[in-house]
């Protein structure tokens, strides 16, 4: 175990070390194995495009990074929509509004956008970014906002594939638990999936260690992936929902759901890779539903 964790570890530094990096060959890399936890920042970055895989010209895309990110500052700040005491993912979400939807930002409905200012406070936390830091990793941590925020907004899309797999698959998961199974198919719970979950990234799973695993599978290529955590997460809620009865009551419970305790979130994120790895792990899109 050891010798294969020494391995993977210097697979991930061989491609930092390397002139170019191939992305494809990192995705591979990915699916198989998780970063090591101080290369994650690094290697996101690549996955979402933010930094060149070209070592010869990563400054050049630095730069022209800081240059975008302070026009936008800087035009917000002029029209004071930006303000001294606007916090880090309001300034970071109405820049994304200036840069994508332009007629919006008079508009802004917080409730709307509370998935962009989850993710950006998520992602701000992982770069330990504060705002007074350079103004490179600031810059990052903005794009990195917007492009994982975009990817989910997509992914949430595709909600009605989601359910459909997930329900398909349940049906192999939980064959030797007959109660519980009966109870998911009757009660149509598979149709409460809410589709919050896919806004924000599942962070009903509260360990950031836990979450950054699955996130970074899915950066990798793997919307997949979010088929086993579901069953998971379910299978984890099992007690609570054999004791719900009306659609309402399920819907409630599964929007409002939390995962605080960290052996709880390690067990169903580690749980849903080995399902995934085991099951589906060459699949990374949602199958198409066949009738």
């Amino acid at each position: 175990m050891i010798l294969i964790q020494r391995t993977v570890q210097t697979v991930f530094r061989d491609l930092l070390e390397s002139e170019t990096i191939n992305i494809e060959k990192l995705k591979q890399h990915v699916q198989k194995n998780s970063i090591v936890a101080e290369l994650k920042p690094f290697y996101w970055k690549i996955l979402l495009g933010i930094k060149s895989p070209y070592r010869t010209t990563r400054r050049y895309v630095d730069e022209a990074n800081c240059d975008i990110y302070k026009c936008f500052h800087s035009t917000l700040t002029t029209c004071q929509i930006i303000k001294t005491d606007t916090s880090t993912s309001q300034q970071f979400l109405s820049m994304y509004l200036l840069d994508s939807h332009p007629t919006k930002l008079s508009i802004i409905s917080t409730k709307e956008y509370e998935p962009f200012l989850s993710i950006a406070n998520f992602t701000c936390a992982f770069l330990d970014n504060d705002n007074e830091q350079r103004l490179e990793v600031t810059a990052e941590c903005w794009l990195m906002t917007c492009k994982i925020y975009d990817k989910f907004v997509q992914l949430t899309r595709h909600i009605a594939l989601l359910r459909y797999h997930v329900s398909k698959i349940a049906q192999q998961e939980f064959c030797h638990e007959p109660k519980l199974l009966l109870h998911l198919n009757t009660q149509n719970i598979f149709v409460c999936i809410p589709d919050k979950w896919l806004k924000d990234g599942f962070q009903l799973i509260t360990d950031d260690i836990s979450l950054l695993n699955i996130w970074e599978k899915f950066l990798a290529g793997s919307e997949y992936i979010f088929v086993f955590l579901t069953i998971h997460i379910l299978h984890h809620c099992r007690l609570k929902l054999l004791s719900l009865y009306t659609n309402k009551e399920i819907l409630q419970y599964l929007n409002d759901l939390k995962i605080v305790d960290q052996a709880d979130c390690e067990h169903i994120v580690i749980a849903s890779i080995a399902s995934w790895k085991k099951q589906g792990g060459s699949l990374l899109n949602f199958p198409a539903i066949h009738k």
